[in-house]
């Protein structure tokens, strides 16, 4: 079967991969198909499986049945201060939590059975050429205090994530009752008070729609939140390559937390205001009103992926903060403190060229 197929040897951050020439562990070298040794510098090629068709798994199969799938025992380390849960390469024996930087330690490693990734994006570009992307981002931060773009580009805690995410695709079929409201145009009032007014005709209507939804997104994550997500969307699905844990070596992987029918429930919720906007269209007229509606999910597929971030955090004045960064684009939001002395000389000079303005157009004889 294909769910077994896409089951082989892929459990999360469970392998090191080793240079043949020393022996070291391997990375995996953002931007290329290659591992890379930071010992002797050595690249080992991987073997990329190039994706014709994307393959989605049948989501009525997995729920009635998960244990038959693509479940495997994994490695799991759990943050002791925010309860972020990540799974990692075993060369990778130290590192900080990448959401509240806290160092994670062994003891706190444990094994869970999760459903496999069937495609991921790989990092596009390396952490060394974070800061220039953080530089662009904070030239255009005016507000920002002056010493946050150092401490910012000096942070040593850019770390890269691999974070999940569900995608669905679901054939549906809506059935509502509502009303549909004609305008039309009386004449009331008599003498000066004649006027036209437009009133509505309310008429009962009821009908049937039907939408197909694809790789409707949903993050299973929740400590990178859906608002951080779509500042820096735009992710270039068309270079999907099947899940292998050699692009995953060195880098941390977040464990989702959202479960396959949770994320579903979120992925209605998404598809909800489009149902909604299409039974409008059905209805007509001038104005609708939905009275009820019930909605037939058919056909529903899905897959999960993991998609590159690069985040880095760091302290001001006592107040930790993030930045997020596309892994692929270099897009980035974060958070920021603001500098009250600018914002405060902005006003300032603000109201000091308003000032000048009006002199001028006063002495210029433009006021009198």
């Amino acid at each position: 079967m294909e769910e077994e197929e896409l089951a082989e040897d892929i459990s999360l951050g469970s392998n090191t991969f080793q240079c043949s020439g020393c022996g070291a562990a391997l990375k995996y070298k953002p931007g290329t198909t290659s591992l890379h040794c930071d010992y002797c510098g050595a690249d080992t090629e991987i073997d990329v499986q190039a994706v014709d068709e994307v393959v989605e798994l049948d989501f009525k199969e997995y729920a009635h049945d998960l244990e038959e799938f693509n479940i495997k025992a994994t490695k799991v380390v759990s943050c002791r201060k925010c309860g972020a849960e990540s799974t990692f390469g075993e060369n990778m024996k130290s590192m900080d939590c990448p959401y509240c930087s806290q160092p994670l330690i062994e003891e706190d490693i444990h094994e869970e059975r999760l459903i496999q990734p069937s495609y991921l994006l790989p990092f596009g570009f390396s952490d060394d050429e974070v800061n220039g992307h953080l530089s662009s981002w904070l030239r255009k931060r005016w507000f920002a205090p002056n010493k946050l773009k150092k401490r910012a580009l000096c942070s040593d805690k850019v770390q890269g994530v691999y974070f999940p995410c569900w995608t669905y695709d679901a054939n549906t079929t809506t059935s509502y009752t509502g009303e549909r409201g004609t305008n039309y145009t009386v004449t009331v009032g008599s003498g000066k008070n004649r006027r036209t007014v437009v009133r509505t005709r309310w008429t009962y209507c009821s009908g049937r729609v039907k939408l197909f939804f694809d790789d409707v997104m949903v993050p299973a994550s929740n400590m990178i939140q859906s608002t951080v997500l779509k500042k820096i969307e735009n992710w270039d699905m068309k270079n999907l390559v099947e899940a292998d844990n050699r692009f995953l070596s060195g880098f941390i992987t977040e464990k989702y937390v959202l479960n396959l029918q949770q994320g579903f429930d979120r992925a209605k919720a998404i598809m909800a205001p489009e149902i909604d906007r299409a039974i409008r269209r059905d209805i007509g007229g001038d104005h609708q009103r939905i009275s009820s509606q019930n909605t037939t999910y058919i056909g529903v597929k899905f897959k999960l992926i993991l998609l590159p971030v690069y985040m880095s955090s760091y302290t001001y004045k006592n107040k930790l903060y993030h930045f997020f960064v596309n892994g692929r684009t270099g897009r980035i939001t974060g958070d920021r403190p603001y500098s009250v002395i600018k914002i405060v000389s902005a006003i300032v000079c603000g109201l000091a060229a308003i000032a000048a303005i009006w002199i001028w157009l006063q002495e210029n004889g433009y006021l009198n």
